[in-house]
């Protein structure tokens, strides 16, 4: 007999005997009219939606008052995650900051190990409520001479991809109950436009775009996008760790684009937590709608634009 524990373990479940699913009947040429219907109620119903959005951008309210939030920010002792953090204590917020880099932890600051469930559970019962989570931990495979290891490829997706799920399992049921918070994960400018050399290191960062995607869905379906806002950022090329800065500059096409110092992209993501900003880009000009247009654009198209503009 399974006990309990086996009844909610995926192991066990794909244990069990296979049973295909009952074929579902093809549509009916009634239903892709009623489609059709469907999309024209649709144009029609976007139409005050798009000219809110039009007004709301051309006429932007106040920025949010998070002073006195209670702020946590994972990999916080330095490079961007310090910068965030300090500039949310100028803010007024209240920060936590949790890293495994002793050295460079000030204030408020627990070392943590963000890949694991259990310290990161451990913490919250520690520290109480968060209203700000800066999920910021990242380990870089292409800093060490064997990035593709098995060790370091469990690393690299345990810091940069689980961390996520962790902290949000910790955190995300208080804001319910408090009906307030904001969530930040960081991804990186690779996950719209890969280059082709960080498969590995890019890989996560595609992974943190679609959990963060999907779970300001979750929040919307859950009844709380009004309470609780998520931003996902896209950095650039960071001057933080020196190793990072020198081997990014080293890759075709990469060597002459903009570098950010930390302290303009802690500036930025502070600013867009303030202006419930869904998704920042810190590249020029760039907005994640101009980057997603690039992305779908035939890679003839795109290999050429890199090769005209960076070389």
């Amino acid at each position: 007999m399974s006990s309990e524990t086996d009844a909610g373990s995926l192991a066990e479940f794909y244990k069990r005997p296979y049973n295909p699913a009952t074929p579902v009947e093809p549509k009916s040429p009634f239903d892709r009219v009623k489609r059709f219907v469907y999309l024209l109620e649709f144009f029609v119903k976007s139409v005050p939606v798009w000219i809110c959005l039009l007004v709301q951008r051309l006429f932007p309210g106040p920025p949010k008052n998070i002073t006195g939030w209670n702020a946590l920010v994972t990999g916080g002792s330095n490079g961007i995650g310090r910068a965030v953090a300090l500039e949310l204590a100028r803010s007024g917020c209240n920060v936590v900051i949790i890293d495994i880099d002793e050295t460079n932890g000030k204030a408020a600051f627990y070392k943590v190990d963000v890949s694991s469930y259990e310290e990161i559970d451990q913490l919250g019962r520690e520290i109480g409520p968060i209203d700000i989570l800066v999920n910021n931990a990242s380990v870089l495979p292409f800093l060490v001479p064997d990035e593709y290891s098995p060790e370091n490829i469990r690393r690299m997706v345990n810091v940069n991809i689980l961390s996520h799920f962790w902290t949000i399992k910790t955190f995300l049921p208080g804001m319910y109950e408090r009906r307030q918070g904001h969530i930040v994960g960081l991804s990186s400018l690779l996950a719209y436009l890969p280059e082709g050399y960080t498969r590995s290191y890019n890989t996560t960062k595609y992974a943190i775009r679609g959990f963060m995607e999907e779970l300001h869905d979750e929040i919307f379906h859950a009844g709380f996008e009004k309470r609780i806002k998520t931003t996902t950022v896209f950095p650039g090329i960071i001057n933080a760790r020196e190793e990072c800065t020198d081997q990014l500059r080293m890759l075709p096409y990469v060597w002459n684009r903009p570098v950010y110092s930390p302290e303009e992209a802690g500036r930025r993501i502070v600013e867009a937590v303030q202006r419930d900003t869904r998704k920042l880009v810190i590249y020029q000009s760039n907005t994640a709608l101009q980057v997603a247009k690039f992305e779908d654009l035939p890679k003839e198209i795109t290999r050429l634009y890199t090769r005209t503009i960076f070389k």
